[in-house]
């Protein structure tokens, strides 16, 4: 008989399975790769922080809902699904991912991961209590992606977001200007760092979209490869965390794209202190950060419809836009 927790294999030579553990990163950082330079994308894969991710995914049971499509030896599709609030938590967005090889799309294969995600979400919400609205979701869709956006209205959804990925082509002619009254920067240690991630969860609150804010989420953020709070650009009052932007440099996307480029990535002020300054006074700080550390150019990915003109602000600072992603959704009944 099938094995309900595999889609129906479109071709011959195709064989699905479900993720055995950390031997199958290798070979799924290969598959991504792949799939994310076909879709026009400079992310580079990093081992490390895909085992870290694997270790701390919440809402999903990884050996039964990562699914992988070989022929013979050769990973060539993988997909995966969780489950999150949003961030006010008055919805739930059952989420589905899905990567397929270039050489291997157009071939039915992504038709049958997906359908097989939406049959197994539908099965997991209908064993939750839950009183508000629930969606299919897919949160982050890439703009090249071009047969990914037709399936997903083929399969019910509609796109309800844009974000747009912008850089900042050279770190010269930085403006930087003066903090609010009652507000330093000063160094973050680790001890500072529950109270960041709490100042995170509690901006985002009022933002657009559903993530996992629970305590394995929080682990993975403090395990990832990239969180250094040496790059923190936190503000404070008092003890007070007030807002900050988190800067990024990942080796080896720069050594991958041969440029010297780092994130400027999450930008977060909290309620009492938003309408004084604070996210751009952070920004030039950012970008002065970056510029000491050797990098040259900078990049961040923005909600084109965030309530606080985050796209507005990150223009001032001479960002401009190079590529985008988008969101779907169907009704969950």
């Amino acid at each position: 008989m099938p094995d309900p927790l595999l889609p129906e294999s479109p071709l011959p030579e195709l064989r699905f399975r479900t993720y055995r553990g950390e031997e199958d990163i290798p070979a799924i950082a290969e598959l991504l790769s792949a799939s994310f330079a076909a879709n026009g994308d400079m992310i580079h894969v990093d081992l490390e922080e895909l085992r870290v991710e694997s270790r701390h995914w919440t809402n999903v049971d990884l050996a039964q809902d990562m699914v992988l499509g070989l022929v013979g030896e050769r990973l060539v599709a993988r997909s995966m699904l969780t489950w999150a609030n949003t961030n006010d938590g008055t919805a739930r967005h059952y989420q589905s991912w899905g990567d397929i090889h270039p050489e291997w799309r157009r071939r039915g294969i992504g038709r049958a991961m997906w359908q097989r995600n939406i049959e197994r979400l539908a099965s997991i919400a209908a064993g939750h209590r839950f009183a508000g609205s629930r969606f299919l979701s897919v949160p982050w869709l890439r703009g090249g992606d071009v047969g990914g956006a037709v399936l997903a209205e083929q399969l019910g959804y509609r796109r309800v977001r844009v974000y747009h990925h912008m850089t900042r082509s050279t770190l010269d002619d930085i403006d930087v200007p003066p903090m609010p009254p009652g507000l330093e920067v000063r160094a973050v240690t680790e001890a500072d760092l529950q109270a960041i991630w709490e100042a995170i969860v509690e901006a985002f609150r009022d933002h657009f979209g559903a993530w996992d804010t629970s305590e394995e989420s929080y682990r993975a953020w403090i395990e990832h490869p990239a969180t250094d709070p040496s790059l923190m650009v936190v503000a404070f009052d008092g003890d007070e965390v007030a807002g900050g932007i988190h800067d990024e440099i990942h080796a080896g996307e720069n050594e991958a794209q041969g440029y010297l480029r780092g994130w400027t990535d999450p930008v977060y002020v909290r309620r009492p202190w938003r309408r004084r300054g604070l996210a751009s006074a952070l920004m030039g700080r950012a970008l002065l950060l970056l510029r000491e550390r050797g990098m040259t150019s900078a990049q961040l990915d923005v909600d084109t419809e965030n309530e606080n003109r985050a796209p507005t602000l990150y223009e001032r600072h001479g960002f401009v836009t190079d590529r985008l992603a988008t969101e779907w959704h169907r009704p969950l009944v």
